[in-house]
């Protein structure tokens, strides 16, 4: 599949004209990264926009003494790099692969040559900035006024939001789930037994399945 097909299947694409496509499946690049390599630091200055193609990346912040906070996960069809597409600004997070992952990158002169002719592409990434803007919002309240056992009920609460049934079989490990509880895998494991304790989920390796959603949902909100 060539990159204007792969962008076919991107939602962020849905509604320009197929000439626009062709212009930007013309100026873009595709590269694969393995699982841990750094696709960018926070204190590069680009400007371009990525699309997650396949596999999965996280976008992180790291401290001088080496701790790391994941801020958001990206699998298949997301875009990163909104904030630095029409400005070169040094990149506010890290990237790094989680796995095997193929990113298309178009250059931001390109990209806001095209928008200026597409509105469909302004509202997608506006459509998008909201949303992502929702989800930190969440993670900032999260991390400020919530215990781990609040936090790690939150996050399932709002993965099976979209989901059938009680069974949430996680893309990432514990250790990654920790970084985005803001926790200590320790702390998460704990969490995690006295949850499967009182009844309100079991877990085995990266599969978590609710036993009880109503006290998952009283835990989330602090109860």
């Amino acid at each position: 599949m060539d990159i204007a097909e792969q962008m076919q299947e991107v939602a962020l694409f849905a509604g320009i004209s197929d000439g626009a496509r062709k212009i930007l499946s013309e100026q873009a690049r595709r590269r694969t990264y393995r699982p841990g390599e750094m696709i960018l630091g926070e204190t590069d200055s680009v400007r371009a926009f990525y699309v997650v193609l396949s596999g999965q990346v996280k976008l992180y912040k790291s401290s001088p003494e080496g701790k790391e906070q994941t801020v958001s996960l990206l699998g298949k069809g997301e875009p990163f790099g909104l904030c630095t597409a029409f400005a070169v600004e040094p990149f506010p997070v890290n990237v790094m692969a989680l796995e095997d992952s193929a990113i298309l990158t178009i250059p931001g002169p390109v990209i806001e040559a095209v928008a200026g002719k597409e509105p469909s592409l302004l509202l997608n990434v506006i459509s998008i900035l909201s949303r992502r803007f929702k989800e930190s919002m969440t993670l900032i309240e999260s991390l400020s006024l919530k215990e781990i056992p609040q936090r790690l009920a939150t996050f399932l609460v709002h993965a099976l939001k979209n989901k059938k049934g009680d069974r949430l079989e996680l893309t990432i490990t514990q250790r990654e789930l920790a970084k985005i509880l803001g926790s200590t895998p320790e702390a998460l494991s704990r969490a995690i037994r006295k949850m499967n304790d009182r009844g309100v989920l079991a877990a085995e390796g990266r599969t978590i399945t609710v036993l009880n959603r109503k006290a998952l949902e009283m835990l989330a909100e602090g109860d």
